[in-house]
């Protein structure tokens, strides 16, 4: 079976339990996860803004820098090929696509600052002839009705991960362990996990996680236990 293809928005990749599970789905081939250089940006620019704050301090373009260099080795260690296809850093492709009749119903989103990710991801269905999953926690202003004609189906993370587990039970639970025990300084475990996983913040799906426990032979701590511990873990690879 081919890998779910995952175009991952901004605000799934600057959370680091929800990213970096996809990160290790995709390198175990479980998904094809890629983005843009718009949503680089975007990535970049939220990424300063909450290294700032937990600072409790403006974001400067020192933590601009640093968010930047951060993304540059996930991109050269775990997803090398996370480009689109015919996509690079000048724009041009988007400049092409906001051009395309076809494509304009998509230019008329509830908010203009998603129009480059609906573009993308149908520019990739349409290159690959297969659906695009679009991954993330923006449903309200990128809505099914106006993506599924272009072959693209948005999903929260939660509802991706369930859909992947769906696919590959034994594969996901373990490419989940893996990401659990990769987090150091502190240590993240299982249960931390499945607090994730159930987490409004985080993945927002508490029948996965009722799913998981019973696999790994585990009881579901409460949301709340784990939402904050779970934004604030540093990964370690």
């Amino acid at each position: 079976m081919p890998p779910l293809i995952v175009l991952a928005d901004a605000n799934v990749l600057v959370k680091d339990v929800v990213s970096f599970a996809f990160l290790d789905l995709a390198r175990a081939g479980a998904i094809d996860l890629r983005w843009t250089p718009q949503i680089e940006v975007e990535y970049a620019k939220h990424r300063a803004r909450l290294r700032a704050g937990a600072n409790q301090r403006e974001s400067t373009a020192d933590d601009l820098v640093w968010a930047q260099k951060r993304l540059a080795t996930i991109k050269k260690h775990l997803v090398p090929g996370f480009q689109l296809p015919g996509w690079d850093d000048d724009g041009d492709r988007l400049e092409l696509l906001r051009s395309n009749k076809a494509l304009a119903p998509l230019l008329r989103l509830p908010d203009p600052d998603d129009v480059h990710v609906a573009l993308a991801a149908a520019d990739w269905a349409q290159a690959t002839g297969r659906d695009v999953v679009l991954a993330t926690d923006n449903l309200k202003d990128l809505p099914a009705k106006v993506l599924a004609p272009f072959g693209v189906v948005p999903l929260h993370p939660g509802d991706v991960l369930q859909l992947v587990y769906q696919m590959d039970p034994e594969g996901t639970a373990s490419s989940l362990q893996k990401t659990a025990a990769d987090f150091k300084n502190p240590a993240f475990s299982l249960l931390d996990m499945l607090a994730s996983i159930k987490s409004p913040q985080q993945f927002d799906n508490q029948e996965l996680a009722a799913e998981l426990a019973v696999r790994w032979e585990l009881a579901v701590p409460g949301a709340a236990q784990g939402t904050t511990k779970a934004r604030t873990k540093q990964r370690s690879r």
